[in-house]
């Protein structure tokens, strides 16, 4: 159980919720007893049944089963959410993907997937969010450092995340004046299926580049993230290291970029520029 600034959301939406920060993050509501509706593209049951057991007094956990890149889908799944549990107090989007490849060999399909699922995605659930959500609400996205500074074989995934925090700061100024709070999540890289995919089939020098700003446990990471949620912190990055990161890529550019460049070129003398086959 832990202190939210305004109290606990009565009401949660989560994209996202059935796999990685998604669902670590649903469990934390429900115990600190929200309601929690999950959009996924897939639930399991027997989490479902899981979810139910954390549930405490009154409170409910719902699946709607949506592709977060279909805006009309999403719009519905929102309304039958809000007719459901209520108006959601709290959301956040944590549906997202990495794909990686340098620029010269990544196809039209990843690129446009990426900034499908990764940015219009985010975009989709604000809008069908702020169609219901009340002043006093808080909407929170899940960008990444990415979304900061530029990365080996990231030219889908930064350029989706970019876009997400730019999203996030226009949101955050626009939604003031209603009473809701926003927050952009932008974390290194965490220990999730996600991550041991991309360490299988991507670049050795992504993964020394990326070195710099650390890689947190799971459980260290949605404990970050909560602590920024809970208080309702506009950009949240957990961990020391991606701290740092983040601070040195938004405030010592040509310093952060000339780190990024030693080692880009001490991976590529070591490992060459192509990725494991």
């Amino acid at each position: 159980m832990s202190n939210w600034k305004h109290g606990t959301p009565k009401v949660a939406f989560v994209s996202g919720g059935g796999s990685g920060i998604g669902l670590n993050l649903t469990r934390a509501l429900l115990a600190d007893g929200a309601s929690v509706a999950i959009f996924d593209l897939k639930v399991e049951d027997a989490l479902m049944e899981e979810l139910r057991g954390l549930c405490r007094g009154d409170a409910r956990v719902e699946r709607f089963v949506v592709d977060i890149t279909d805006p009309e889908a999403v719009e519905r799944a929102m309304d039958e959410a809000a007719a459901t549990l209520g108006a959601p107090e709290f959301a956040i989007n944590c549906a997202g993907i990495l794909r990686t490849a340098v620029f010269t060999e990544m196809s039209y399909a990843m690129f446009d997937q990426s900034i499908r699922v990764n940015l219009y995605g985010s975009r989709n659930f604000a809008a069908g969010v702020l169609k219901h959500m009340r002043s006093g609400g808080h909407l929170a996205l899940i960008a990444s450092l990415a979304g900061m500074c530029g990365s080996f074989t990231h030219g889908a995934y930064a350029t989706s995340k970019f876009g997400v925090v730019g999203l996030a700061e226009v949101l955050r100024t626009e939604l003031k004046p209603r009473g809701i709070d926003v927050s952009v999540v932008c974390p290194g890289e965490i220990h999730t299926p996600m991550l041991e995919e991309e360490r299988r089939v991507g670049s050795k020098v992504t993964e020394i580049v990326n070195e710099f700003a650390g890689v947190l446990p799971v459980e260290v990471a949605v404990q970050g993230i909560l602590d920024g949620l809970r208080k309702r912190t506009f950009m949240i990055t957990p961990g020391f290291k991606a701290k740092l990161t983040r601070y040195l890529a938004r405030s010592h550019t040509g310093l952060f970029r000339w780190i990024v460049d030693k080692k880009v070129a001490e991976a590529l003398k070591q490992y060459g520029d192509r990725t494991p086959v």
